[in-house]
């Protein structure tokens, strides 16, 4: 028989109370609530809350269009003034930045007056975003306000140094500056009167955003478009490893643009590349080299430098330029007066023409060359012409279209004038078959000869050669915007080199870089 609940110890009857167990229950419930609601707390907390994604468009007196970035990923052009010598304490000396680039443009228009006049508020379409419903809304934007902050305060609040006769954003040619056709008005009626288009121009443009969108995040570009969101998107990739090559050549369709690390609608971009160029250099006994494996990268990367120097008037690239002078001049072939691959080797004519081209520029931003080795590079061109000097070879005699063309630019920039009959002979020699549609390089180099010239056959041979490159630009999918051409002289570069000639080619008009001009041209005693 079981004994009455009285008798029972009183842990069991607290256990076996009813109104004890609801309590237990209870309290269980409530406990596990309790921690589960604190994990969701805790989760909530630790969980980063979305922020929005913030357009902003208007307008500006500048007509430009960027994309904004955060200011811990901004350059500043200020960071350079830190960089030594030694390419090692360079990199060090700067935050590399970090670019967060869109999809390749769709489209580039650039609605143009009858008379080409570019002035600041020059409405400008641009297509920049991925291809999602958000381009159709910044498709629609005419002349949209710049949000990415300035590259460097300093540069971009007033005119760079030696400039402060030109009103800053006003784009107006000043009697005195240098490159001032590349800006603004000017570089419509520059590109008017010497056979310029709105196709041309907007060909050029579109361009530029194929280029400013293939900038790696350290601020170069790759032959082999490597480093950027390409990501083998675009065909004909070069091959020359050269990276002071690849992004020079980059850079120089945006200087002859009016874009420098001062000011213009690119001017973050140029900015960048001069910080990985600058951060390159090594110092040597012979000078600051900037070669990476092939002296064209030294070249060209000179010219940059140098046009960047007579630009702006920016005191801190003169050493920079100084150094690169020095060393072509010290890495001449003091025997035969030309340049090739690597310092000291018997010359090449594609070689030794960047190297004169940049110690002509440096010589008019105030950085000249000394008078031996641009009589050595007379010497060379000797040694390579044939016809009596109105055709040239590439390291020996010849009549090659390519390397003549080059070598009567050469000439011109050594002294001959309009009076030499083998520059007048070879010149049309070149010019009568018209240009031919996949020779960029030959192009590139007699459509300098001819407008500098004056040649009269220069219209109809520009007319021609102007709509057929802008007839081959790229107008789809990830390549839009670039060019690539069947050119065996220029196949290493790939689809980079080809869309920087392309664009430098359609740029004669206006390039004010001294080299181009008829004033650089030295007239013979």
């Amino acid at each position: 028989m079981q004994a009455p609940d009285s008798h029972k110890p009183w842990l069991d009857r607290m256990v076996s109370s009813p109104a004890l167990r609801s309590s237990y229950l209870s309290v269980l419930v409530h406990l596990v609530l309790g921690v589960v609601l604190a994990l969701l707390a805790i989760d909530a907390q630790l969980r980063p809350s979305p922020k929005p994604l913030v357009i902003q468009i208007g307008r500006s007196d500048s007509p430009s269009l960027e994309t904004d970035r955060d200011d811990a990923h901004a350059v500043s052009i200020a960071a350079l003034r830190d960089i030594k010598n030694d390419s090692s304490e360079a990199a060090a000396s700067g935050t590399k930045p970090i670019d967060v680039p869109v999809e390749p443009i769709a489209a580039v228009e650039i609605p143009l007056s009858l008379s080409l006049e570019l002035p600041p508020d020059a409405p400008l379409v641009a297509v920049i975003g991925p291809p999602s419903d958000l381009q159709a809304t910044v498709a629609s934007v005419v002349s949209a306000k710049p949000i990415v902050k300035p590259i460097s305060t300093k540069l971009s609040s007033a005119p760079p140094q030696g400039i402060a006769a030109q009103t800053a954003g006003q784009g107006r040619s000043v009697s005195g500056v240098p490159f001032a056709n590349r800006r603004g008005r000017s570089r419509g009626d520059a590109a008017r009167a010497h056979g310029g288009s709105a196709a041309s121009e907007a060909a050029v443009e579109s361009g530029l955003a194929w280029l400013a969108l293939h900038q790696a995040v350290d601020g170069s570009w790759q032959f082999d478009l490597s480093g950027c969101r390409c990501d083998g998107a675009c065909r004909d990739p070069g091959s020359i490893s050269s990276a002071t090559a690849s992004t020079a050549i980059a850079l120089l369709p945006f200087l002859g643009a009016g874009n420098t690390h001062a000011e213009g609608r690119h001017q973050e971009t140029v900015s960048r590349g001069l910080y990985f160029l600058i951060s390159r250099m090594k110092s040597t006994p012979r000078g600051g080299d900037f070669c990476e494996g092939t002296m064209y990268g030294h070249g060209v990367t000179t010219l940059v430098l140098a046009e960047s120097l007579g630009m702006t008037k920016d005191d801190f690239l003169v050493p920079f330029v100084r150094d690169a002078v020095r060393f072509i001049e010290t890495s001449q072939d003091m025997y035969g007066g030309g340049w090739r691959y690597l310092p000291g080797q018997a010359g090449d004519l594609t070689v030794t023409a960047w190297q004169l081209v940049a110690l002509k520029s440096a010589s008019m931003a105030g950085v000249a060359a000394s008078s031996p080795t641009i009589d050595g590079v007379c010497r060379f061109l000797d040694s390579v012409q044939t016809q009596k000097g109105a055709a040239y070879g590439y390291r020996t005699p010849a009549a090659k279209p390519c390397t003549s063309a080059i070598g009567l630019l050469c000439r011109m920039y050594t002294g001959w004038g309009e009076e030499r009959e083998a520059l007048g002979s070879g010149v049309t020699m070149l010019a009568k078959p018209g240009p031919s549609p996949s020779a960029i390089y030959q192009n590139f180099y007699l459509s300098q000869a001819l407008v500098q010239l004056d040649h009269p056959v220069w219209p109809r041979w520009n007319a021609k050669n102007r709509d057929q490159i802008v007839a081959q630009q790229a107008r789809f999918g990830h390549e839009a915007g670039s060019w690539f051409f069947a050119d065996p002289d220029t196949a290493p570069g790939g689809r980079l080199a080809h869309t920087a000639l392309a664009i430098l080619t359609l740029e004669v008009y206006y390039r004010l870089l001294p080299i181009y001009q008829p004033q650089a041209v030295e007239g013979s005693d």
